[in-house]
């Protein structure tokens, strides 16, 4: 039974969402496309599209592994140094704080039109969820288990991946899971300005005339990415995790 409501109610809801949709699109075609429109305009020009969406996920997995591979270093870093969270912390807030779209044209500015400022975008997104997580998994460890540890004369890399990484797992696949998305959104974020290629410079194209099925169809195919890289984390997660 409850298998079974797991799978009817959001198909449920799916059908009445997309219910709601085709009687705006039909009743306000200014404000939506209908979802034949999109899906036919895809499907007229899948070579158009897997081109953009396959620049836009190559920048987002780059930015992604960049992004995180600096927030595990440095929580790393943090845990055995700890006078460095004094002096790391601020600037991770300050930068989490400052708004993604703001920086995007100042870093066109600064780097110009390549795929740099891109993958900045990227990895100044997912950088603060993925170290709050890492320095929180990391120090998520049992006192009586580090004590044993200790006791044993067991060296910092013993108890680092012997201990602290194992109790960290479950919170970097925490983090993962919201990496993946926003990366996906950094991406799609930065080809909003000076980008000529991309799922987001497919979206400004589409603004500009006007055209609601290639718009829509670069925003579902975006959504459709994300929830992918979300499943595969979760696999993962479920492979490697097994407590």
């Amino acid at each position: 039974m409850h298998a079974v409501v797991a799978v009817v109610a959001p198909a449920v809801l799916i059908g009445l969402l997309a219910m709601a949709w085709q009687w705006v699109a039909t009743t306000k075609v200014t404000v939506l496309p209908t979802l034949g429109a999109v899906a036919a305009d895809f499907a007229g020009r899948p070579e158009f599209y897997w081109g953009q969406l396959q620049y836009t996920l190559t920048t987002a997995l780059i930015g992604l592994v960049i992004g995180i591979a600096v927030a595990l270093i440095l929580a790393i870093l943090i845990v055995h140094i700890p006078i460095l969270h004094a002096a790391i912390m601020p600037i991770a807030v300050v930068v989490h704080a400052t708004p993604i779209v703001a920086i995007s044209p100042a870093l066109v500015v600064a780097f110009g039109f390549g795929t740099t400022p891109q993958l900045i975008v990227v990895a100044l997104m997912v950088f603060f969820p993925m170290l709050i997580n890492a320095i929180t998994g990391l120090k998520a460890v049992p006192t009586d288990m580090l004590e044993v540890f200790q006791s044993m004369s067991a060296t910092r890399a013993d108890v680092f991946f012997r201990l602290r990484l194992p109790a960290s797992l479950s919170y970097l696949f925490a983090a993962a899971k919201t990496c993946v998305t926003l990366a996906m959104i950094g991406a799609v974020v930065s080809e909003f300005h000076g980008a000529t290629r991309g799922l987001g410079a497919t979206i400004v194209q589409a603004m500009t005339y006007l055209d609601l099925p290639q718009m829509w169809a670069a925003i579902a195919m975006s959504a459709l990415v994300s929830l992918v890289l979300l499943g595969l984390v979760s696999l993962g997660q479920k492979l490697i995790v097994r407590w």
